[in-house]
């Protein structure tokens, strides 16, 4: 019997990979230890944009360049973070979850990180609530009012 095979060609995920970067819904962007030292421990970097391949760069900078986002050490084995929320926001980069890269990769000294080829991260954070806007609280509860005091 003649079998018609189709291989599976998505990226493996190792639990551990050598530069791991991930993204959270909030905006959060976490680079390992192995990833900022790839960078050249940087102290601010510029996040990069090409929409044809929905991918994301992120380049080491001085610190005193205009649109740099500055890296905080999270506490956590070397790891650094920063917060992205505004190039998420323009880039209309919508996640349910926070994902992880495991085809992180340095090119001419920028951190590449593919969309087409991100994971759930074991670790997520729980998906961002509908915003629904303000609630008006019910005042007909039990509560004293100024009526009530003056009796």
């Amino acid at each position: 019997m003649l079998r018609n095979w189709e291989e599976f060609d998505d990226p493996g995920t190792p639990r551990i990979a050598d530069l791991h970067v991930s993204m959270s819904p909030y905006g959060t962007m976490l680079v390992s230890r192995n990833a900022y030292q790839a960078l050249g421990k940087p102290t601010h970097v510029i996040m990069l944009w090409e929409a044809e391949t929905s991918t994301i760069g992120i380049k080491p900078v001085p610190p005193f360049t205009l649109n740099a986002f500055q890296l905080y050490d999270s506490g956590r084995s070397g790891a650094h973070r920063f917060h992205a929320l505004r190039f998420i926001q323009k880039h209309k980069i919508n996640l349910d979850y926070t994902v992880r890269f495991p085809t992180a990769r340095i090119e001419d000294g920028v951190l590449v990180l593919e969309l087409t080829h991100c994971v759930r991260s074991p670790r997520f954070v729980r998906p961002l609530p509908e915003r629904t806007g303000w609630k008006v609280k019910n005042r007909t509860d039990k509560s004293t009012t100024v009526d009530q005091l003056t009796m």
